[in-house]
């Protein structure tokens, strides 16, 4: 049976997500054990970003520095994304039963749970010979 790439593009848009990165990840590792001595030919389109494409373990995230043109484009973007209400992080997550709290009371309580945290590091680091 003959098929061509298109029927074999369809029969993989009919996988199921974890299926098609299994997939993917079976034609990395095959492309990988083959030398590629053919070129791409010219007439298929170049991913939009590689940096995107790349997903599951087989890739290793490495931190890539953005250019300034794409920082200035991810700016203009989110510069023109509505602000949506219910996107707001505000008392989203406040618990409405706990007693109102002073600033200076607000202060004096992470400072006690710092020099705390901190007497725990102390007490870790000196148990190490």
């Amino acid at each position: 049976m003959d098929s061509t790439f298109e029927d074999v593009v369809k029969l993989a848009e009919q996988l199921d997500p974890t299926e098609r990165n299994r997939l993917i990840y079976r034609l990395r590792l095959m492309q990988i054990a083959q030398p590629q001595t053919a070129e791409i030919p010219q007439t298929v389109p170049a991913p939009p970003d590689a940096w995107f494409l790349k997903r599951e373990s087989e890739y290793v995230a490495y931190y890539r520095s953005p250019t300034r043109e794409e920082l200035i484009h991810d700016a203009a973007a989110l510069r023109d994304t509505t602000a949506r209400p219910e996107d707001r992080l505000l008392g989203k997550y406040a618990n409405p039963h706990l007693p109102e709290m002073s600033e200076e009371d607000f202060h004096a309580q992470m400072h006690s749970i710092a020099s705390e945290w901190e007497t725990e590091l102390d007490e870790f680091s000196s148990d190490q010979p």
